[in-house]
């Protein structure tokens, strides 16, 4: 599919075709495709879980304010991010940085100093939401290019989500994706804006 086709085909589905699981196999190449996905640092601050089971998908519809198509779409992504990423990721990234850009000393300590700066928590939570929505989005567009449906949702109780996954107290819920087969019944797309509305 040429990319002008996947980006203006794709729509967010709320009505899914029940039953549909994805196999590990597709899974994975889902995932294959979110690795090639930049952010900031090369970090990739990212961890991705995928909920199947019927019980734990029941758990996560009450988390989400009862909508429907968590139930129906039958596969759930959870995108995890990592907001100390900058400590946990710092010896790593700054080896990849002299090993394959040729880093200088200093510029490896100024890299690290940057990794491990102690910023505020707000501060934390958007680098790793920015980065993080990078990938989902790769995620979202790999999807449609393998003939699956989804839907990004930011509406979920998130320290009760966070709970009930076992999340450490570094890893945040950044949002949740439906996945599986669209419904005959789709309603019309949402209008999107113009390209005068956007151009400042």
């Amino acid at each position: 599919m040429e990319f002008k086709d996947l980006v203006t085909q794709r729509r967010s589905v709320h009505n899914f075709k029940p039953g549909f699981k994805l196999s590990k196999t597709q899974w994975h190449e889902l995932l294959e495709y979110v690795r090639y996905t930049p952010s900031g640092y090369n970090a990739q601050p990212w961890t991705f879980k995928l909920i199947q089971e019927d019980e734990a998908i029941k758990k996560l519809h009450k988390l989400c304010y009862s909508q429907k198509h968590i139930l129906t779409s039958g596969n759930v992504v959870v995108v995890i991010g990592d907001v100390k990423f900058g400590v946990h990721e710092a010896d790593r990234i700054v080896k990849e940085w002299r090993d394959l850009r040729g880093f200088t000393d200093k510029q490896s300590e100024a890299l690290n100093a940057s990794l491990v700066k102690d910023r505020a928590e707000w501060k934390q939570r958007e680098m790793v939401i920015r980065n993080c929505s990078l990938a989902a989005m790769t995620l979202i567009y790999a999807a449609e290019d393998l003939g699956l449906a989804s839907c990004p949702m930011m509406g979920f109780r998130q320290l009760d989500l966070k709970r009930e996954l076992g999340l450490e107290e570094h890893e945040l819920p950044i949002m949740l994706i439906a996945l599986g087969k669209a419904g005959e019944e789709e309603l019309e797309r949402l209008p999107r804006k113009s390209v005068d509305d956007l151009d400042r």
